[in-house]
């Protein structure tokens, strides 16, 4: 295994626990990383955030409600710190699967399990230089792509970010502009972003149009379009404010959109069937459109109605499956309650 130079890597460490924060400072110092910012509460972590640039975080995650989930979302979508790029190792003595999921989710790079040793911490930060992950971007999520391989019929191209991490390690850092470096990724994500935002919103009503116009609505159709307004709010707030050309009245589009989703959310709870459900999907497309001006507007229209059929029939599948099961289940406890009396 290389041996490379951390000495220059600037670190924050969470981690509540007294002794066990006094081992993971250790561990780091045994790597050379001296320049490490230890804390036992989330809140200094955040306020640290607010004064360095870190370009790496060791945190510990006691369960799946931890609050390092929300800071790790919180920056990888850029609302805290000047680099949504840097590694982000996160840190529990028992892992399970659904916080092993809670990492993945919030865009962490690594779960490492306590106690550590210097060893594998060495090993980790070594492959997350050697190999640093390029990002992906989705309606919800933005972080290191972990997939293994391309996934079959995906449109979502993945985005290559600055890793200081590994800027450092190689000494190569102060040959570069990392800040220019950042900024221009983050622009890349922006914009991934406002295109998934944009058809986010526009699947989720045309998944919940069928299901509104009954009466009473769907629960289902009901809950997907409550959806809409943060998705078209998050979209509003990442335009720039001097758009120009098609994208000029995105957000006036958008704006739109909201009081309208809002209008009908509120008529479909009072019992009525919204009648202006019919203008819902081409607002939307039309917001798809003005974000992807070099796209036909019939092949966003049919990208968006393929999703929305294909997520149908996923439920569709799952809740038969659901019923077979539950049937297979009775039928067996029935057979076993006959065989009592033969």
């Amino acid at each position: 295994m290389p041996e490379y130079d951390l000495s220059q890597v600037e670190c924050i460490l969470f981690e509540p626990e007294g002794n066990v924060r006094r081992l993971m400072r250790d561990a780091l110092g045994h790597l050379r990383i001296s320049r490490v910012q230890a804390f036992g509460h989330m809140e200094d972590v955040r306020k640290a955030f607010g004064t360095g640039n870190p370009d790496l975080l060791v945190a510990d995650a006691t369960g799946t409600d931890s609050e390092t989930f929300k800071v790790v979302h919180a920056i990888r979508h850029s609302l805290l710190g000047a680099n949504p790029f840097l590694a982000i190792i996160v840190t529990a003595f028992n892992p399970t699967k659904p916080l092993l999921a809670r990492v993945t989710n919030c865009g962490g790079d690594a779960l490492l399990v306590k106690p550590l040793a210097p060893k594998q911490l060495h090993e980790r930060i070594t492959a997350l230089v050697e190999g640093p992950r390029n990002f992906v971007v989705t309606s919800d999520f933005i972080g290191p792509d972990r997939r293994k391989s391309p996934r079959e019929g995906s449109q979502i191209p993945l985005i290559e970010v600055p890793n200081t991490l590994r800027l450092k390690a190689t000494n190569a850092f102060g040959r570069t502009n990392p800040h220019e470096l950042i900024e221009r990724a983050s622009a890349e994500v922006n914009e991934q972003k406002l295109l998934r935002q944009a058809f986010q919103a526009a699947f989720l009503i045309e998944f919940a149009l069928p299901g509104l116009s009954g009466e009473p609505a769907e629960r289902i159709a009901v809950e997907h379009l409550t959806r809409v307004v943060p998705v078209l709010d998050d979209l509003i707030h990442r335009l720039p404010v001097q758009a120009t050309g098609s994208r000029a009245a995105a957000a006036d589009q958008a704006k739109a959109l909201i009081a309208a989703v809002e209008v009908a959310h509120a008529q479909t709870l009072s019992g009525m069937v919204p009648p202006g459900l019919d203008r819902l999907k081409p607002s939307a497309l039309e917001i798809m459109a003005a974000l992807s001006p070099d796209r036909p507007a019939d092949s966003l229209a049919r990208e968006v109605g393929a999703a929305a059929a294909l997520y149908r029939s996923r439920l569709t599948a799952l809740a038969e499956a659901k019923a077979a099961e539950g049937a297979k289940g009775f039928a067996q406890g029935g057979l076993a309650r006959t065989g009592g009396f033969l």
